[in-house]
């Protein structure tokens, strides 16, 4: 066998290795991290790590991009978790990390998805300025592509600008919350995106009581309910 001929097949190889990589954080997101099962997606993700690591390329190989895309993936939602476990030091650095690799991946979409994962990990640490940097570095990169990946991380992106209106990290009114809520749904409602449609109406439905819309507001919380459902509904089916 040529040098050459073994080449390809060695990459072809580690390119299965990434694929079942990827699967494997799939499948730990809807079984155990979207149930709360925290730690057991924690522990999922870091034996994944493991395994993307193993992965051997170099920086020029077309392998290389490939990895670091699935490194960066699996990274953000270990960061993901640190931070809803309160452990931000711990998130901080390992968002350091997926941000790297996420620039190392060459993908707009995967730069833009840890750009946003970045900057709230910045966010919860208490430096909000730094946080929305990057969460505004993330938006033209949405904004630049047609793909559901593009359309759905657009959408998001309104979502997360809303909860931090919401919240009162971001200055602003409730009439601006609403309006990115509008946006949010008007991305994600096409592209079936459930969740996202659910947690836009859920923000919406708190700026609605904060103005004392109270009608609205249980409109939305009603919307909220049904979307949830239909949400949860799917990630059941994913699990069979």
């Amino acid at each position: 066998m040529n040098c050459t001929r073994k080449k390809v097949i060695t990459m072809t190889s580690e390119r299965a290795v990434l694929k079942r990589c990827e699967d494997e954080i799939e499948k730990a997101l809807a079984s155990l991290e979207m149930s709360g099962q925290l730690d057991e997606a924690l522990a999922a993700y870091r034996s994944t790590e493991a395994a993307v690591e193993a992965v051997e390329s170099s920086p020029g190989d077309s392998v290389y991009a490939e990895k670091q895309k699935v490194l960066a993936y699996c990274l953000m939602r270990q960061v993901n978790i640190l931070r809803q476990l309160g452990q931000l030091e711990e998130a901080l650095v390992l968002s350091d990390r997926e941000l790297t690799a996420a620039r190392a991946s060459d993908d707009e979409v995967t730069l833009a998805r840890s750009l946003m994962s970045h900057g709230t990990t910045y966010i919860v640490n208490n430096n909000t300025e730094k946080g929305m940097t990057f969460i505004e570095e993330a938006r033209p990169l949405f904004e630049r592509g047609t793909t559901y990946d593009h359309i759905q991380g657009l959408g998001w992106y309104w979502i997360l600008k809303a909860d931090l209106l919401n919240a009162g990290i971001i200055p602003g009114e409730p009439s601006e919350v609403i309006t990115a809520c509008d946006k949010a749904l008007e991305i994600l409602i096409p592209i079936k995106n459930w969740r996202g449609v659910a947690r836009a109406y859920a923000a919406r439905a708190q700026a609605h009581e904060n103005l004392g819309n109270h009608e609205k507001a249980v409109t939305d919380r009603k919307k909220q309910s049904e979307y949830e459902e239909i949400a949860s509904k799917k990630i059941s089916n994913h699990k069979e």
